[in-house]
């Protein structure tokens, strides 16, 4: 590729979008389609905090699959108490987190400190010391918190002996402050997450809970003529035919997903393809090869995977591709593969208990499917990576493997 080509890519005009970064995950669309009530049922929760701050904490479990608008909710909800802030002089930080990302309640905690403007080395101080400092600050400034725990599933369940919900639940029983200066917005994938927590700390979570269903076809195109109504694709480069088609390969009524996300990034792809080919619409073949190239999670996901569950994961993905399984292998058959890999690489594997944990954990998350398997005696459990493509896959796994691998030996 010439850099004339790549400097006329970047300064001519694109015949497809307006604004592309509209279609991307972190937009925050003005509308939200099919979730002003949810929206609603979220103000109406937090109200007491807000119009009374200190008084009472609240506690919000939003439930529900990928892609249902559980973390825009909590965003927009996030903008309009920022615009009732500045209006009001209001003292509220809103801080969101995701926790897969941010995997230990310490991680959590110096990401939510530097957050608020507080400087925490990376070692030197326990979580304990950390959330005492938060807490500090918002006391010494008056100042109210509304905490976002994204994909509070994984905490649910993998950080159980200093869980970060234990913590912020007994605020007040410790005596930490005068007041009750933090509330929490829970967002969850799996609703049986919550059955794995202590029951002192579900007793205090059930108050409010608003659920999250997948978007029918109809949802899913409204969804998407919102975002060209909001100027991220030109009127004249899509058709009812193309939304109805994304809409028909997405919505939980049509047997897809119902995940919005993968909704706009077909779009997304399929301008992208129509732009390079030089044209000003998005065809139907467009949006079907956009299709066969999405996964059903983000590339980007894979950067947040440990070494050996990026293993797992490539085990996986070889047997998948092997002619003789198309579609689901057990879990000893990826057991073995995966100590091939290790083997291969030169790292030594991990133990059986600690590789049912990666199947738990990439199953939480949506990367793997699981169910149990009825074939021959005993109970085993199936795996599968369905609508994935695989080489694809495979490629963006053994990058990362080497990369890390090549970290770990300088």
């Amino acid at each position: 590729m010439t850099d004339e080509y790549v400097a006329g890519s970047v300064h001519s005009p694109s015949r497809i979008f307006r604004d592309e970064t509209k279609l991307f995950p972190e937009y925050i669309p003005r509308r939200v389609p099919h979730r002003k009530e949810h929206f609603a049922q979220l103000f109406q929760a937090m109200r007491p905090f807000v119009l009374r701050p200190g008084v009472v904490p609240v506690r919000v479990l939003m439930i529900g699959p990928p892609g249902t608008g559980k973390t825009m909710i909590a965003n927009k909800f996030g903008e309009a108490l920022k615009a009732r802030r500045i209006k009001r002089s209001l003292k509220f930080e809103f801080v969101y987190t995701n926790c897969f990302i941010h995997r230990t309640t310490f991680a959590i905690y110096r990401f939510l400190a530097r957050n608020i403007g507080l400087t925490i080395p990376d070692k030197g101080l326990s979580k304990d010391d950390v959330l005492r400092l938060i807490l500090q600050y918002l006391e010494d400034n008056d100042k109210y918190l509304i905490l976002v725990l994204d994909e509070l599933d994984y905490i649910a369940r993998f950080d159980k002996k200093e869980n970060i919900l234990y913590d912020l639940t007994r605020l007040g029983e410790a005596g930490y402050t005068t007041k009750y200066r933090i509330s929490l917005i829970m967002i969850l994938r799996d609703p049986f997450s919550i059955r794995s927590l202590d029951g002192s700390i579900r007793s205090t979570l059930a108050h409010h809970v608003i659920r999250f269903e997948p978007y029918t076809k109809r949802e899913i195109e409204d969804i998407i003529w919102g975002r060209v109504e909001e100027g991220a694709i030109y009127e004249s480069a899509i058709s009812d035919e193309i939304v109805a088609t994304i809409g028909d390969l997405v919505g939980h009524d049509k047997m897809g997903p119902g995940d919005a996300r993968i909704a706009l990034e077909i779009l997304l792809i399929a301008g992208r393809r129509a732009e390079r080919q030089g044209r000003g619409a998005i065809s139907i073949e467009d949006v079907n090869e956009a299709f066969s190239l999405i996964m059903p999670f983000p590339v980007s996901l894979l950067d947040y995977l440990d070494l050996h569950e990026l293993l797992f994961l490539l085990a996986l993905v070889e047997l998948l591709s092997a002619q003789k399984y198309v579609r689901w292998v057990s879990t000893g058959m990826v057991e073995g593969h995966y100590r091939e890999i290790c083997e291969e690489y030169g790292t030594k594997p991990r133990a059986h208990t600690t590789f049912w944990e990666y199947i738990q954990r990439l199953s939480i998350m949506g990367i793997i499917s699981t169910e149990p398997s009825t074939k021959g005696r005993g109970r085993t459990t199936k795996i599968s990576l369905q609508g994935v493509p695989l080489r694809k896959l495979r490629d963006e796994i053994i990058k990362r493997v080497e990369e890390k691998l090549l970290r770990k030996r300088k």
